[in-house]
């Protein structure tokens, strides 16, 4: 302890001593780090979201191969008029004109190129030859509406069920380089998926995975370029028709700008409020500039810093511009107002002694606090989610940082700008407030415990009402373009988030007897390509079994497999279901055209797989992903017989989901791992357990309200209310760790435990008391967010830190007060 103290007075001294030489290498620092700005960058792409070593990850890959991936943009188009007059369709296609013509853009899918044609005149082998499209003007747009709305692939995929809105279906070219770079990676995770990896076999699934980044970073880029290309055609776009885009790449492109806009904007807004907070408290212009200045020196580093590195921010970590702001802030806050006390207790000591006092006694405090909150933020390493990882990381580099900048910057600072002139008392309802709490806690012993019990059985039955968070589009405030283009697809398009399955189709369908299928053939045999089992009434009544099973979920909307064109062949058919001889005759006499609309998307080359392609409706009230998909298992495992070895259920929805899943046992680990890290430094810190104990209890309860009052107001668990409870600890234990450190320095010069603690509610009180204000105004900047998740991440921390700064000044010290542990020397 003594040791850390003399290191403290050893930095004023050195800084104050060689001024010129630590001002020329702090600079040189900050300019080196800050060259890097430019560097600096955001990754929103939904890669950034999924679990580490998730198995569906390598499925999803696998299918994404075979299939084809959902790398596609939905253009919504809806007239105020009816949709088919010939002047909306020109307009479309017009649209459509515009749109292909774009670098990244492979093909556009519209109302205008489905083959038309007339069910009682065509038949399954003649409908080619027979049909036509509205591109043509061949057909009449009453007719043509009618076939399109009953078109069992289109209908509710690009156009209403209603035939009052269509869409574009924008697919995007994947690049070669990609593809093989995932191909690679795949075959990689595959090969090695029950093995222990070696030394060189990690560090080739590190190179694999950092080339489908970059790969992945590069395709980003171009898609971001293609949205804005996008919308200035929308912005250009018909006045009487309303457009909205649409699509897994346009939510991950949102979600980044809304990112973006959220680090500059609000990182901007905390300045202004910590501006205010600051003239509120101090009312002098050297101390809102200095502790300003100190935060922008913090934040220049940490992200030049970043830049250095490469290593970009992404949802979850990219507010941590406003809490570094924050937590930099309540650090130099603690030292001014240290300052200002040693100022007033003796005005006649030389600065240079003021300054180095300062530095000697806030050092080991400061540090502890700074210390406990690393920790907090460095216990989210062991959530299995890689960006909640990243951001702990982050955040405990940061914080190291600011420590080292604050504490070598506050004596320069204080040196160069602080004039002659004694410091006045502040006297204001703001400034006495902890002084009146001090005297109420002294006189309120009941009542703020009874009010401790109350919150704990309020804290802890919230905590069994707890939920994860289930609706992607409830991320968004309903008045944006993206809620609003999602709510439209989900309800008349058939859904946003889309799921695959991948069925084997040996398990599935049992092979005919070659006698029993193959005989009639054999003057049709021209090639000895093998007709799959799925081209059976068996397996096409199985295939129809499953389809049937998906689609009357509510939360499904369209789902499309081989089902789906055979339901489109038997119209040809007369509406009789093709027998086997039919099914085999089309599969081998289909034009590549034909197989490449109605059979290639559904079942693989060899016909031993079939795919279903399903989309979620996202904005509905009942969607439970993991309900939803445990019920899929529980299906094709005790209907279908199916082991998990015969299926997939992968994409987007179920990657997503698998990380949703994981945070009640992420918050668990965390909030455990903060607890027992902490008890343990504060053992050492206070060299007491009774001390160590009693101080964890007020920060646990102020965290335990937060979730608590989660559960019993529904607010669920996501990616970034995981990390409420944790950095409320980490924070929260800040004001712990001064307030005992206080209450030991009194206690060593008046062994009275009532009047330590109204001593320290008239000193240190205040520092804490102005510190949380800070951290409470900074978060609170959040709630003014487009993004759900940091709406809720700056509101819950409020409350938590509220919480905290409260309990600590008022159950900490009844508690000290009730148990009276023996005190520590100082």
């Amino acid at each position: 302890m003594e040791f850390r103290s003399k290191f403290g007075q050893w930095i004023a001294e050195v800084t104050l001593r060689k001024t010129p030489l630590v001002v020329m290498l702090l600079l040189t620092t900050l300019i080196g780090l800050g060259s890097q700005l430019t560097n600096f960058r955001l990754d929103a792409s939904a890669d950034s979201l999924l679990l580490e070593n998730d198995p569906s990850l390598t499925a999803y890959r696998q299918t994404y191969l075979e299939y084809g991936s959902d790398d596609y943009l939905f253009l919504l188009f809806e007239p105020q008029d009816e949709l088919f007059t010939q002047n909306n369709l020109d307009e479309l296609a017009k649209l459509q004109e515009q749109i292909v013509e774009l670098e990244q853009v492979s093909s556009v899918t519209s109302i205008l190129d489905i083959p038309l044609f007339d069910p009682n005149e065509t038949d399954i082998f003649t409908v080619e030859g027979k049909s036509t499209t509205l591109r043509a003007g061949d057909f009449d747009l009453t007719e043509a509406k009618a076939i399109l709305v009953n078109n069992p692939i289109y209908r509710n995929l690009i156009i209403s069920e209603k035939g009052s809105l269509t869409a574009l279906q924008i697919n995007l070219d994947t690049p070669d380089s990609l593809r093989n770079a995932i191909r690679t990676m795949t075959e990689f995770q595959v090969k090695h998926a029950n093995t222990v990896l070696n030394e060189s076999l990690l560090l080739e699934q590190q190179r694999l995975r950092a080339q489908v980044k970059q790969e992945n970073q590069i395709f980003a880029a171009k898609t971001e370029s293609t949205i804005k290309q996008l919308r200035k055609i929308i912005a250009q776009g018909p006045e009487n028709v309303r457009l909205f885009l649409g699509g897994v790449p346009m939510i991950a492109n949102d979600l980044m700008n809304y990112v973006q806009s959220d680090l500059t904007v609000f990182g901007s807004l905390i300045v202004v409020v910590l501006l205010l907070i600051l003239t509120l408290i101090f009312r002098k212009l050297l101390w809102i500039l200095l502790p300003l200045t100190i935060c922008v020196f913090s934040v220049v580093a940490m992200t030049g810093l970043l830049g250095l590195l490469d290593w970009p921010a992404t949802v979850i970590s990219s507010n941590f511009i406003a809490l570094l702001l924050i937590m930099t802030m309540s650090l130099v806050i603690h030292l001014i107002v240290r300052f200002r006390e040693l100022s007033l207790q003796t005005p006649e000591q030389p600065l240079a002694q003021r300054i180095t006092d300062t530095l000697s006694s806030m050092f080991v405090p400061c540090l502890f606090t700074a210390l406990t909150t690393m920790v907090a933020f460095g216990s989210l390493v062991v959530s299995d989610i890689r960006p909640v990882k990243d951001f702990g990381i982050m955040m405990s580099i940061g914080l190291a940082l600011a420590f080292s900048i604050a504490f070598i910057s506050f004596p320069i600072l204080v040196k160069l700008t602080y004039r002659k002139g004694n410091e006045k008392q502040l006297a204001s309802r703001l400034t006495e407030f902890t002084s009146a709490l001090g005297r109420w806690t002294l006189g309120n012993s009941r009542l703020i415990f009874s009010i401790s019990i109350i919150i704990g059985v309020f804290a802890v039955s919230g905590l069994f009402k707890l939920t994860v968070d289930n609706r992607f589009i409830d991320y968004f405030r309903s008045h944006t373009e993206i809620h609003q283009g999602m709510k439209t697809i989900d309800e008349q398009l058939g859904g946003t988030t889309p799921i695959d399955i991948v069925i084997n189709t040996e398990k599935l369908i049992p092979q005919p007897e070659p006698d029993e299928f193959s005989e009639g053939f054999d003057e049709f045999d021209d090639n000895n390509e093998k007709v799959p089992t799925a081209f059976t009434q068996n397996g096409a009544a199985k295939l129809a079994q499953i389809q049937s099973y998906l689609e009357q979920y509510d939360v499904t909307g369209k789902v499309l497999s081989l089902t789906s064109s055979f339901r489109l062949l038997n119209s040809l058919n007369g509406g009789k279901p093709l027998d086997d001889f039919l099914l085999g005759l089309f599969y081998k006499r289909m034009s590549p055209d034909i197989s490449r609309q109605l059979i290639s998307p559904y079942i693989n080359d060899d016909g031993t797989q079939v795919h279903y392609s399903i989309r979620m409706i996202d904005s509905h009230p009942q969607l439970k992903r993991d309900e939803f998909i445990e019920s899929l298992h529980e299906y094709f495992q005790n209907d279908l017989n199916l082991t998990s070895e015969d299926y997939a259920i992968t994409g987007m929805f179920v990657l997503y989901n698998n990380m949703l899943s994981s945070l009640f046992d992420s918050q668990i680990k965390t909030i455990a791992t903060v607890f027992l890290a902490i008890l343990t430094m504060f053992i050492f810190i206070f060299r007491s357990v009774a001390l160590a104990i009693l101080g964890l209890i007020p920060n646990a309860l102020a965290a335990a309200m937060v979730l608590g009052a989660m559960g019993w107001f529904g607010i669920p668990l996501d990616m970034m209310t995981i990390m409420i409870a944790a950095i409320a600890i980490g924070i929260g234990v800040d004001n712990t760790i001064h307030y005992i450190f206080r209450f030991r320095r009194e206690f060593s010069s008046r062994a009275n435990y009532e009047a330590c603690v109204q001593a320290c509610h008239d000193s240190i009180g205040k520092a804490l008391y102005y510190t949380s204000l800070t951290v409470i105004a900074g978060f609170s900047i959040l709630v003014f967010s487009n993004f759900i998740p940091t709406i809720y991440f700056g509101l819950l921390t409020s409350v938590a830190m509220g919480t905290a700064l409260l309990a600590n000044l008022t159950l900490l010290p009844r508690l000290l007060l009730l148990f009276k542990p023996k005190i520590p020397a100082v």
